[in-house]
């Protein structure tokens, strides 16, 4: 029975031994966990804290930093153009400034018409003349018309030179002025003319129109330099490119046409006047019958030579006006007007 009883006790002992055992060992497994997720809690816990205040340290820094559209902006935009995005004539201009590279070819394209008015001037004070919306002007109004635009152009170059207020309206309206006139010019145009020679005033027109309408654009973007207070320096800006490349490149394209259609002309105009003088054979009483029964372009030469010859025996004046009056062609009555006169 002891045995027994102590058995029972070892077996007793052994079973709550085993059994508390077991407990100790569950209690072993199951408080780690516990504490896994107690340290996990807490770490969120001090991480969304910590997150918070970082926020908030990240907005207290950014609000003292400046906005990164206005940053880009200020990086972006020409250093000229940062002043003033509105703003009013002003009379007077301070501080130094350097002339904008297109500005600069403008006033030598400028001064390069005046210097050929100086010479029309010069040449033609006998008999000036100007072509006037399709129509061909001479006398006293295509003088005063020539006057009028020289001294324009002349206002032009100051102002351009100087940085005046006035030349960004008053080069709108001559350059706006002038292609109007060429497009007129262009589709009244009479169809009298020789050939070629019409061509190349097709040619002129056309080229003067493109070329109006591209320095507008460019007076237009360059408005600061005209009313701005200050205008720093800048560099070599894109506009100034397009707009010397295309007037350089279309610059060289009309004058080779034109140097060829000019040369054809010239070669016409010179073949048909040594045939007329071998025809004539001197006899230019005779040349006036001879030149009525010819037609177009060959008559007016014919006419030509006849009023040419027939001045250099001092024929009256009306007489000579007369026959160069009855010449159909601009060109050639003009250049009659001119042969007579002088």
């Amino acid at each position: 029975m002891a045995e027994k009883r102590g058995t029972a006790k070892h077996k007793s002992g052994t079973t709550v031994s085993h059994k508390s055992g077991s407990k100790k060992t569950s209690l072993k497994h199951r408080l780690p966990g516990k504490a896994v997720k107690l340290k996990t809690k807490l770490k969120s816990k001090l991480k969304s804290r910590s997150g918070a205040k970082d926020r908030q340290k990240k907005k207290r820094f950014l609000s003292k930093i400046a906005k990164p559209e206005l940053v880009e902006e200020t990086i972006k935009r020409a250093p000229h153009e940062l002043e003033e995005e509105f703003f009013v004539p002003s009379p007077i201009h301070r501080g130094k400034y350097r002339i904008p590279l297109g500005i600069r070819f403008l006033i030598g394209y400028l001064g390069f018409l005046s210097l050929l008015y100086i010479i029309s001037f010069v040449y033609g004070i006998t008999f000036p003349t100007t072509i006037l919306f399709g129509k061909m002007i001479s006398g006293s109004r295509a003088m005063i018309i020539n006057a009028v635009l020289l001294a324009i152009i002349l206002f032009m170059v100051y102002g351009f030179w100087k940085r005046k207020a006035y030349t960004f309206d008053l080069s709108i309206g001559f350059f706006s002025f002038t292609a109007l006139n060429a497009t007129i010019s262009l589709l009244l145009f009479e169809s009298a003319e020789h050939p070629l020679f019409k061509q190349l005033l097709l040619l002129s027109f056309v080229s003067l129109v493109i070329m109006d309408i591209v320095i507008i654009w460019y007076i237009l973007h360059e408005r600061k330099y005209f009313y701005a207070e200050k205008f720093k320096d800048r560099p070599f800006h894109h506009r100034d490119k397009v707009f010397l490349y295309t007037i350089i490149t279309f610059w060289t394209l009309a004058l080779l046409i034109g140097i060829t259609i000019g040369v054809q002309f010239y070669k016409d105009t010179t073949r048909m006047i040594d045939s007329n003088i071998a025809e004539l054979k001197g006899d230019y009483y005779r040349g006036q019958l001879l030149c009525e029964q010819k037609s177009g372009p060959d008559r007016d030469v014919c006419t030509l030579v006849v009023a040419t010859a027939l001045s250099a025996k001092q024929r009256s004046e009306a007489e000579m006006l007369g026959l160069c009056n009855s010449i159909q062609s601009d060109f050639y009555r003009f250049t009659c007007m001119r042969s007579i006169a002088g």
